[in-house]
Order: structure tokens, then sequence, then C-alpha cells
């Protein structure tokens, strides 16, 4: 009777290492999304996007382009300034989350939007535009999540795009443009070389 229970486990692992193996690259296991599952077609790849969902990933696209367009002036005017540098990294990984779910079915990839990015006189200045930027872009997502049901890629993708920018990119420009809650100018918003 131990036998079963000591080779299930060992079985169950080998198992999911095939499974991940077959699947060419590690993803996280798929969050309760309160929607119906995206099914699969017979060749294993995700659903195609109805013209909706499409367009919501594409729009979602642009927007995460457009921020890193204006934190890379942003950087190039001012140098190598926090929380620019750390922020622009992540806008690139939140692009490329959703470039990643249109490739998945052979879509095309927009082009970065076309238009003139600002140019700030102060990184301070810079910062508080960034504010409004990052609050849009969680108004964005709060719109494109509440569209209807969303394969669980596609929700994945913005609820992590949604919650980064919420919790962690417009609590550091707020810091640094001095508009926190008491704060003034923030310990650690630039290190030397920030918020001037």
């Amino acid at each position: 009777m131990t036998r079963p229970t000591k080779i299930l486990p060992v079985t169950a692992l080998a198992a999911a290492l095939v499974l991940a193996a077959a699947g060419g690259r590690a993803q996280a296991p798929p969050a309760h999304s309160g929607h119906a599952p995206a099914t699969a077609s017979a060749t294993g790849k995700p659903a195609p996007l109805g013209d909706a969902v499409k367009a919501a990933v594409e729009e979602a696209f642009r927007d995460e382009l457009r921020g890193e367009a204006i934190y890379a002036r942003v950087l190039k005017d001012h140098g190598d300034v926090r929380p620019f540098s750390n922020v622009i990294r992540a806008e690139r990984r939140h692009a490329a989350f959703l470039e990643d779910v249109l490739k998945a079915r052979g879509l095309a990839v927009p082009a970065p939007p076309a238009g003139d990015v600002p140019a700030y006189a102060t990184v301070r200045e810079a910062c508080a535009a960034a504010v409004a930027f990052e609050t849009q872009n969680v108004a964005l997502y709060d719109r494109l999540l509440a569209t209807g049901p969303l394969p669980d890629d596609v929700k994945r993708a913005f609820d992590h795009n949604r919650m980064a920018s919420l919790d962690h990119h417009k609590p550091a420009f707020e810091r640094c443009a001095g508009v926190a809650a008491g704060q003034g100018m923030a310990r650690g918003a630039g290190r030397g070389r920030g918020c001037s």
C-alpha cells in the first residue's frame, strides 16, 4: 500500500515537467478570473481574439509604448534619473506581455504611436506629468477590464499592468513630484539625481 503513494507524487511531478517542457516556456498558472477560460484550438494555440478584445489589447499596447516614449524622453533630457530609469523597464515588460498575447495568436503587433513626446524643464515637472499619465493608464485598464469576458491571458496582462501602475509607478512619481500626502520631497525618490 505504501508503494503507490510513493510513486504517485513522482509520476505527477514527471508529468508536470513533461507538460512544461512541451509548452516551450514556463507560464504562471492562470488566476481565477471569474470569466470563462479561453479555449484552445486543436493546435494548442490560444483561441482567436474577437474584434473588441483585439482592439482592447492593441489600445493597451499603444498606451504602454506611449509611456515608454515619454519616460525615455525624460531620461534623454535629464540623464539616468529615478524613478524614470526603473519605470521605463517596467513599461517595456508591460508592452511585451501584450505583444505576447498578440503573437501567440499570429496577430500583427501595432506600430508605436506617432506624435510628439512632451519635454519637461525639470524632473519634478516630469514626475507630476507622469502621475497624471499613470492615473490615466489605470483608468484605461479599468475600462478595458469592464468590457466583458476576456481570455485568461488577456485578463492577466491587463490586471498585472494595472496593478503595477497603481501600486508602484504612480506612488513613485508622486514621491518624486512631492504630491504624496504630507511628503514634499520624498526620501529615496532620486538617490542624488532625481526630482530636481
